[in-house]
């Protein structure tokens, strides 16, 4: 098993890839995390995922162009890092969505970031959130369901101070559930 970290549409540095890539391993030991070229954008299918109304990206149908775009590769778990802000049907914004079970995963960026709620950037802050959103959503595509323990990175983060307050690292019963 491999999960594959493509960059789209961000201004993320290779440095910063690959120890994403890095902490990600940390949690998943078992399969082989790499980076790869950004993703070519495919004009037509991509800007349909666009709500012009909402000034927001549609999370299900970015992940829908992702799959139909990677879906040769069915050993490879996808986790794409977009630099837009998304929702999804039953959220007005998501950091991140995953096809449960499937293959597919995204990380929305915009909304990890300080300057989005007009403070000072922290990059380092950004950063842990980054791993911390990425490891969830990675989870999701294991089949791991959201975790009632608060300090689990499969606890559902409604707002970034519940991204802020938990770990970046399964707790004992997620841990198993992966292993299974």
């Amino acid at each position: 098993m491999k999960i594959s970290l493509q960059p789209a549409t961000t201004n993320l540095d290779n440095n910063t890839l690959y120890h994403l890539a890095e902490d990600i391993s940390k949690e998943y030991r078992t399969v082989n995390v790499t980076v790869t070229s950004p993703i070519t954008l495919d004009n037509a299918q991509f800007q349909l995922a666009f709500d012009k109304e909402r000034n927001q990206w549609d999370s299900f149908k970015l992940l829908g162009w992702l799959l139909k775009k990677f879906k040769h590769n069915k050993k490879t778990k996808i986790l794409a890092l977009f630099d837009l802000d998304a929702y999804s049907r039953a959220f007005d914004f998501v950091f991140g969505e995953a096809y449960y079970q499937g293959r597919i995963a995204a990380v929305y960026l915009p909304r990890l970031r300080q300057e989005f709620y007009g403070l000072k950037p922290n990059y380092s802050l950004f950063y842990e959130r980054m791993v911390k959103e990425s490891i969830h959503e990675l989870g999701h595509v294991f089949g791991i369901v959201h975790c009632k323990n608060r300090q689990c990175v499969m606890h559902f983060s409604i707002s970034l101070h519940y991204v802020d307050t938990k770990e970046r690292s399964f707790c004992q019963s997620c841990i198993k559930k992966f292993c299974n």
